[in-house]
């Protein structure tokens, strides 16, 4: 199959995967990629987030003040800083991560075990190994070889 084939047919699973998402949990997949941060980080503040993901702070904003209007996360003010101001994931935000986290879990599994174990680790390899030497950046660089 054409490497184009290939490519359009994985975004199609993965697009299929985060409409799913969409629907059990009701959240937009780049609010549940905020949100994710969040949780991981356990707090971070919003200028923190904005630099190490990248998400410009109007977009964040307005991402945040979703997510703590379906009371996700909570602003919080630091004490070393009364200016700024940190994220928290509730308890329920928590648990629609948690969710979603046990979601991704089953989803790469049902979609790696439909491969003989053999064949299973080699493309995990070959992923890892292309996703090691991929640079972003260049995807849509018109001087890459064709």
């Amino acid at each position: 199959m054409e490497e184009n084939k290939l490519i359009h047919k994985l975004l199609d699973i993965f697009k299929f995967k985060s409409e799913y998402q969409l629907q059990t949990s009701n959240i937009q997949p780049q609010d549940m990629y905020v949100l994710e941060r969040i949780y991981f980080n356990e707090k971070i503040s919003i200028k923190d987030i904005s630099k190490k993901y990248s998400i410009p702070p109007s977009t964040l904003t307005g991402i945040i003040d979703r997510l703590e209007k379906k009371e996700l996360v909570e602003r919080s003010r630091t004490a070393a800083d009364r200016r700024a101001i940190e994220l928290i994931p509730t308890i329920e935000g928590k648990a629609i991560v948690a969710t979603h986290i046990e979601e991704d879990k089953l989803f790469s599994a049902n979609f790696f075990n439909v491969l003989e174990e053999e064949k299973k680790e080699k493309l995990k390899e070959l992923l890892e190994e292309l996703l090691d030497h991929i640079s972003i950046d260049s995807l849509f660089n018109s001087d890459a070889k064709l």
